[in-house]
């Protein structure tokens, strides 16, 4: 018997008991947890058989970041929408590649010595552009999902529908694994073309390593023929570059970047060896050198946290906020994850924790801050450099970003006090 026809699909007590997470527990007093465990698992009971208690399910909606994300209201349906996604994964054996992962194989292809060129894609309103009828078809083509889960399906699309929502709802726990089912044939169409060397998308971002000998534009056609219907590539996040030639040895002590771009918050520069490093080459065998970096957008989203510390201390002239923002950013910590119903570590290492040794971009963050302790000019720093005191300089100059990351530093702080930490970031 296969794990499709063994895994039970059903939705009873038992079943929806096995998606409670702690965090379900949250505020509930130990000794009426019991009791609000069996209220809350009988509810998610009536409303996955009543598909949700029609006409609608109770959906609502709020913006983040210039899209509509949604979630279910009721907590019933919460456990519902878990039981279904664990349904849908265990029938389609979605598998999403981790992000470290990609980072990790793309930088080992980079270093091989072959012409190859490198498109950086991205998929415009990605979860908005599916279209439903395409959604509807595909779901109800898996033929051993049951049938109790694809109404469920269509009951939650349809009350998406009604709020005025399109494609797949940004924000649901099941999307996820619903649109990587959706582009499943557009990934194994990308990743058996022939002059494809490497693939991976990750959500709506793409990378294809292809063997330069395509027609780009003949190619960029066929991917854009490929995607499910109503999805299209982004024009203005658009970026390729490639490597024409087989390595070579450069005859500089320096030698320039051959290519660079930008990909899951890591900037990648790829190099041809020095003399040097080609005549330590084990027979002959000349590899590029390819240096990891924190991404330029994101370097410069810390930039702008530091400076918008600085000048919330300018105008509260809190002393110990500003040292523990500049302390959350420069080091690592742990933050709580609702779904684990635990701690999950975070921070200049835990969120880039590719990065080559020596690169340039945390030097260039350690720089900023110097400047933005030190600095007697400028809008904010003017000020704000009358209003520290030399002590108080000298313990924030003791904060480093190539420390924090080199040596994994960690720092503790509560939920609340994160809160107060990004307060002022929030923009």
């Amino acid at each position: 018997m296969s794990k499709e026809t063994s895994f039970d699909q059903s939705f009873c007590l038992k079943t929806l008991e096995r998606v409670l997470w702690k965090s379900d527990f949250v505020g509930v007093p130990v000794s009426g947890q019991a009791a609000f465990r069996e209220q809350l698992v009988s509810k998610a009971l009536m409303s996955a058989i009543s598909i949700f208690d029609p006409p609608s399910v109770t959906l609502t909606s709020f913006p983040l970041k210039g899209k509509t994300v949604y979630r279910l209201a009721r907590h019933q349906d919460e456990l519902v929408q878990r039981k279904l996604r664990l349904n849908l994964k265990r029938c389609t054996s979605v598998i999403v590649e981790g992000r470290s992962q990609i980072v990790k194989n793309l930088k080992l292809l980079l270093e091989e010595g072959v012409p190859y060129r490198v498109y950086r894609l991205d998929i415009r309103s990605f979860f908005e552009s599916f279209q439903k009828g395409h959604i509807l078809d595909v779901v109800t083509g898996i033929k051993s999902l049951s049938p109790h889960s694809k109404k469920l399906f269509e009951s939650l699309l349809d009350s998406h529908a009604a709020i005025g929502g399109s494609g797949v709802p940004r924000g649901l726990s099941i999307s996820a694994v619903l649109s990587e089912f959706l582009m499943r044939s557009f990934d194994q169409k990308v990743r058996s073309a022939k002059d494809t060397f490497y693939y991976s998308r990750y959500v709506d971002d793409i990378i294809v390593v292809s063997s330069a000998r395509e027609d780009e534009i003949v190619f960029l056609s066929e991917m854009c023929e490929w995607l499910p219907p109503g999805l299209e590539l982004n024009p203005v996040k658009k970026n390729i570059v490639t490597a024409s030639a087989r390595v070579e040895k450069e005859s500089s002590f320096l030698a320039p970047a051959l290519l660079q771009f930008d990909y899951l918050g890591y900037q990648f520069v790829v190099k041809n060896p020095t003399k040097h490093e080609a005549g330590k080459a084990k027979d002959g065998d000349l590899h590029r050198n390819v240096s990891v970096d924190i991404a330029r957008k994101k370097i410069k989203r810390i930039k702008t946290r530091i400076t918008r510390s600085f000048l919330s201390f300018s105008k509260s002239n809190d002393w110990e906020l500003l040292r523990d923002r500049i302390a959350f950013l420069t080091r690592n910590f742990s933050v709580y994850n609702q779904k684990a119903g635990g701690k999950k570590v975070a921070g200049i290492y835990h969120s880039y924790p590719l990065v080559t040794e020596g690169a340039a971009g945390l030097k260039e963050l350690d720089r900023f801050l110097r400047n933005a302790v030190l600095s007697k000019s400028g809008r904010i720093f003017s000020i704000t450099n009358t209003m520290i005191s030399a002590h108080q300089k000298r313990q924030l100059l003791a904060f480093s970003f190539v420390r924090g990351h080199l040596n994994r530093s960690f720092i503790h702080f509560s939920a609340k006090r994160i809160s107060q930490i990004q307060s002022c970031w929030i923009y």
